[in-house]
């Protein structure tokens, strides 16, 4: 938290931001951090006590910003309107979307129990859907404002054994796309984060097979991630990713797809 409290605030109005999946990981991340910058952030999450545990960590450190911490699942069209309403009710207006939430799978398609299929795709698409819908009246009430959606790198360089994963991430890419073409009159812009390996809950949770698979590949911190989310915002692009090495991953994922078919399917195999 001493990281935090040692921030840079800039001389602007606070923004008013809205994070799902924020009970861990990259969405917890960046919560503190948003605070830390003295923004007004509204979290959603589907885990009680962990949004408890975020409340008192920003009470304890007295930053400068401050939370609101929403129970409500991204899958749930009628909770995501709840949590936009809520943080307009609190905060008056709403600015920037960060749509954080998903889960991860591993295995063979085919194979795979529909129940764990039908989880990736609920909530790392219908929970995008879900997110954008309920966000976007708010956000043309406000002149405009910014949409950062979570993505990962294996969304435009897709992987054996990850395919619900990586077409749950492909169709986020794809509504971004869309969006940017049918929000632009509203002022309000539409970046694509693209995330690499990030030393979160995240590997651990993953449906099918749990764990970390690409050990010799480098992990980075959740705030690293955060970090790229406030550069996003910063300079508005319409994708992104947070390394070097990502971006050097998909350049080479989408010029030699059969290479890095092969490399794929030996580390999620």
């Amino acid at each position: 938290m001493n990281t935090y409290r040692k921030l840079f605030i800039p001389a602007r109005p606070p923004r008013v931001i809205l994070i799902t999946g924020g009970t861990s990981g990259i969405g917890h991340a960046a919560a503190l951090m948003f605070a830390a910058l003295g923004d007004c952030v509204a979290v959603t999450g589907r885990r009680g006590e962990r949004l408890a545990e975020l409340q008192r960590e920003v009470d304890d450190a007295d930053l400068p910003g401050a939370i609101l911490t929403i129970e409500a699942d991204v899958t749930d069209a009628g909770a995501m309107q709840r949590a936009v309403d809520r943080t307009v009710s609190r905060f008056e207006r709403l600015d920037v979307v960060v749509a954080n939430a998903g889960i991860g799978h591993r295995g063979p398609l085919v194979e795979a129990r529909w129940s764990d299929l039908e989880t990736v795709l609920r909530t790392n698409i219908d929970g995008v859907i879900h997110t954008v819908r309920a966000a976007v009246p708010a956000m043309r009430s406000a002149g405009g404002g910014h949409i950062v959606l979570v993505s990962s790198i294996l969304g435009p360089v897709p992987g054996a054994y990850v395919g619900a994963y990586s077409a749950s991430k492909a169709a986020t890419d794809a509504l971004a796309r869309s969006l940017r073409g049918e929000l632009k009159a509203d002022h309000i812009r539409v970046t694509v984060l693209w995330v690499g390996q990030a030393h979160t809950e995240f590997a651990d949770r993953r449906l099918g097979q749990p764990g970390r698979v690409a050990s010799r590949w480098p992990t980075m911190s959740p705030e690293q991630v955060a970090g790229g989310i406030e550069r996003a915002l910063e300079r508005k692009p319409n994708t992104m990713t947070v390394r070097w090495i990502d971006r050097l991953f998909i350049w080479a994922g989408q010029r030699f797809p059969g290479l890095m078919d092969r490399l794929l399917g030996r580390i999620y195999g």
